[in-house]
């Protein structure tokens, strides 16, 4: 009797192990387009790809629907360059294409384009009325402003302010005076010549101009008005 119940449990095991080596093999020799890529699988490799790109989304394909798996890598792409449907599609032996609806919210998208911020030049302190900027009292910060102005310090180096700006400003062309080379009321030099002989004294503009423009100036020792050709660094050749 005891004999005939191990024969059975030996035979039973025998079964089992059979069993097993039998899915062992079928899984290192059977082809492998017999397993299936769910469709759970791709949706969420399409949520995760889109998450990436700061875009939230709800795929739609059928979580139970199986397709043969891929011996090469699942392509996943924008379809008409949108992220509303995107075009999976597998290339090897047994090629196969399906277009998955994703429900992508762009509007995340467009919050994150809006929120890129650019350089903007702003004043580090406050100037008066009438003073000039010098290249100290600039500085960039970034800002989401769009109407930018002037990108460089150097546009604004030696400009002639309207009106008093505080610090912070950000400075746009109605704060400024016209650009002249020379504006009402900066000295000047005036350089007087005779024959070989040059003299040159002080003046104040009395109206704005460009480097070749007549120029009246006020000497500031004599108080009298002349008039003279505005040449580079400011001065102004008179003759006599």
């Amino acid at each position: 009797m005891m004999k005939n119940i191990f024969i059975f449990l030996e035979d039973k095991l025998s079964i089992k192990f059979f069993i097993i080596k039998f899915f062992i093999l079928a899984t290192i020799f059977l082809p492998k387009s017999l397993y299936a890529l769910s469709g759970k699988e791709i949706n969420n490799h399409i949520k995760k790809w889109l998450e990436s790109e700061d875009i939230r989304s709800n795929p739609q394909f059928s979580p139970n629907k199986k397709l043969p798996d891929c011996k090469q890598n699942v392509s996943y792409e924008r379809y008409n360059n949108s992220y509303k449907l995107i075009k999976v599609s597998c290339e090897s032996k047994n090629s196969w294409t399906i277009f998955v609806q994703t429900n992508a919210n762009t509007l995340k998208q467009k919050k994150l384009k809006a929120s890129i911020k650019n350089k903007i030049l702003v004043l580090n302190k406050s100037i008066e009325k009438g003073n000039y900027i010098k290249k100290s009292d600039l500085t960039f910060i970034k800002s989401p402003k769009k109407n930018i102005f002037y990108y460089s310090k150097e546009e604004l180096i030696g400009r002639k302010v309207k009106q008093n700006l505080k610090k912070g400003q950000y400075i746009q062309p109605r704060h400024l005076f016209a650009k002249y080379s020379v504006n009402e009321g900066d000295p000047v030099v005036i350089v007087s010549k005779f024959k070989n002989a040059e003299v040159s004294t002080g003046g104040i503009a009395i109206k704005s101009g460009n480097i070749g423009d007549l120029l009246e100036v006020k000497n500031t020792r004599s108080g009298l008005i002349i008039k003279g050709i505005l040449k580079k660094n400011k001065k102004v050749n008179v003759f006599f």
